[in-house]
């Protein structure tokens, strides 16, 4: 911000979204273009999603061996070839040759982005919520001198950014559950894509809004931590180097 009078509540959600479409990984320094660093991050997801396809689906597997006292230790190989080797079969016709025209047999690695738009469009209200909440908070209780915001102490640091997470993790974890549940698309529907609006009806169908929080308390326990320890590491670099 220019100022601190130009640091308002709205400004700091933008910012903080630009930010989180940046840290979707990383940015290239030495391009000043902002279009082609948001490029740059997108582009990092959409080769590294795969992996994270490939680990949803080895959890789950861990979860049906569970029921299989024989079934094999998942590995990354066989969630690899299980996700690639999956058949669209139509169920009138699960006797009949699969269609050979189908898209995902056309391009079997389409499999491996279930779900990517849902992952773009969650940093989104993550990033921005987060350090909405961290600038808001150092405001209100930091108030700023005529050169910067009152020095924070770690523990102060520790608790804004605690928060920070539990509010921003709050505010986008509904698409972590409709990008879990297209994720694993691939068993549930091998024939076709799961389409946003299905994937939110269903979960509306089963539970109401009640579904797009489940398992909210684990994701708190993941997100506080590790948002409060970000931002202290973050804010103690900047003392040490009275930046």
């Amino acid at each position: 911000m220019p100022t601190k009078a130009n640091e308002t509540n709205m400004r700091r959600f933008l910012a903080g979204s630009i930010s989180g479409m940046y840290s979707i990984l990383w940015k290239c320094e030495s391009t000043p273009d902002l279009r082609l660093h948001l490029c740059i991050g997108i582009m990092s997801v959409f080769f590294t999603y795969p992996l994270e396809i490939i680990r949803v689906r080895m959890a789950f597997q861990t979860r049906a061996a569970h029921y299989a006292q024989q079934a094999p230790r998942p590995s990354f190989t066989s969630a690899f070839l299980q996700i690639y080797n999956e058949q669209p079969i139509n169920p009138t016709r699960a006797t009949e040759a699969v269609d050979t025209t189908h898209y995902f047999n056309r391009n079997p690695f389409l499999k491996f982005y279930r779900g990517f738009t849902v992952t773009i469009a969650g940093m989104i209200p993550y990033a921005g919520v987060s350090f909405l909440c961290w600038g808001y908070l150092r405001s209100r209780f930091l108030p700023p001198s005529k050169t910067d915001h009152e020095p924070s102490t770690p523990l102060a640091d520790l608790a804004f950014g605690a928060f920070s997470g539990a509010v921003a993790q709050t505010a986008s974890y509904p698409f972590e559950v409709v990008r879990r549940r297209m994720q694993v698309g691939g068993i549930t529907r091998p024939d076709r894509w799961l389409r946003w609006g299905e994937t939110v009806r269903a979960i509306w169908q089963a539970r109401g809004w009640r579904g797009f929080y489940v398992g909210l308390s684990i994701g708190y326990m993941k997100v506080i931590p590790m948002t409060a320890v970000s931002f202290t590491v973050w804010q103690g670099g900047k003392r040490l180097l009275n930046v």
